[in-house]
């Protein structure tokens, strides 16, 4: 696949100058000048997509600058571009762009993962974090309708939706949720992936969900509420309706930290920061008001299946 540090490459060798370039905040994404001493270096800034670097070059060679920012910011623009359009392409379900883009992409046959990253705040500013992020490493993002889109191959998928939220919440001090699924190998998947990770979103503001980083397999659960039955939705609802609208905030966080923790006492009882027999004074409660216990597994399923249901139609 000829990238854009391979062009970087080709343009050194073929010119003879040499120079670096350098993000704003002093990471390199190309160095061509080591071992230069800094008094015989110049510099200027220049636009690479929404990111502003530096480029260095030789004071002997600065008449040169011009052309070389122009040939740079040029070829950058033509490869990204090409490569964004065409994966927007996939995800509006054009065909025709699958086969030729799977020659661009080299490190979707090891398994890539697609991320979508929702914010409050300004997209762009977020995108722009985004590809600091990842400046080094074979990935594409560009923004899609409301959302941040990046492919790209991470071994710790984890890891990186983690780091991803919490630079762009430190840097914007805005609300960041980052949603995706299982690796994908090949291009058709791309429109699955995104189709997956966009539902989630689309989960969370249904059921009021208060996490910020959404595994798809992680909200099947949801995804199995969300399509239920309307005769039982409505059944459910009728039922428990009355109840759940009769429990106060402290109820409600109750019942949420101890889905959350698994039906597990001692887990929801640290995170709610409550004593053990606090934690026990509320279930019962729960349990005399609605008629089931949800330490009980199967009659907990029924409720947490009703009490989303009823969370559900508040959201409407």
């Amino acid at each position: 696949m000829y990238t854009f540090q391979s062009f970087l490459q080709d343009l050194i060798s073929s010119t003879g100058i040499k120079f670096n370039l350098i993000f704003e905040d002093g990471n390199f994404k190309y160095s061509g000048l080591e071992g230069v001493e800094s008094s015989e270096i110049t510099s200027s800034i220049m636009n690479l997509g929404t990111s502003r670097v530096i480029l260095e070059i030789l004071k002997c060679e600065e008449n040169c600058t011009a052309l070389l920012r122009y040939t740079i910011e040029n070829k950058y623009r033509e490869i990204f571009s090409m490569r964004e359009q065409a994966i927007i392409e996939v995800l509006e379900g054009k065909e025709a762009s699958a086969e030729s883009l799977g020659k661009d992409i080299s490190f979707i046959s090891k398994g890539c993962t697609l991320f979508l990253i929702n914010v409050d705040g300004s997209r762009f500013e977020a995108l722009n974090i985004v590809r600091q992020l990842y400046s080094q490493g074979e990935t594409i993002s560009f923004i899609y309708k409301n959302c941040i889109v990046l492919l790209g191959y991470f071994e710790d998928i984890d890891e990186h939706a983690q780091s991803i939220k919490e630079s762009i919440v430190s840097d914007l001090y805005c609300k960041c949720y980052v949603s995706y699924r299982n690796p994908i190998s090949n291009i058709k998947d791309i429109k699955k992936a995104y189709d997956e990770a966009l539902e989630c979103f689309a989960l969370r503001k249904n059921f009021g969900l208060k996490e910020e980083i959404f595994f798809y397999d992680k909200v099947l659960f949801e995804k199995i509420v969300y399509n239920i039955n309307p005769q039982v939705k409505g059944e459910l609802f009728n039922r428990f309706k009355d109840k759940f609208n009769s429990f106060d905030s402290e109820i409600i966080n109750t019942i949420e930290e101890f889905v959350n923790c698994d039906l597990n006492v001692s887990d929801a009882a640290r995170k709610l920061y409550v004593h053990r027999n606090t934690l026990i004074y509320r279930l019962d409660k729960i349990t005399k008001e609605t008629g089931f216990d949800i330490r009980n597994f199967r009659e907990a399923a029924v409720f947490i299946i009703a009490f989303l249901i009823w969370k559900e139609n508040k959201t409407l």
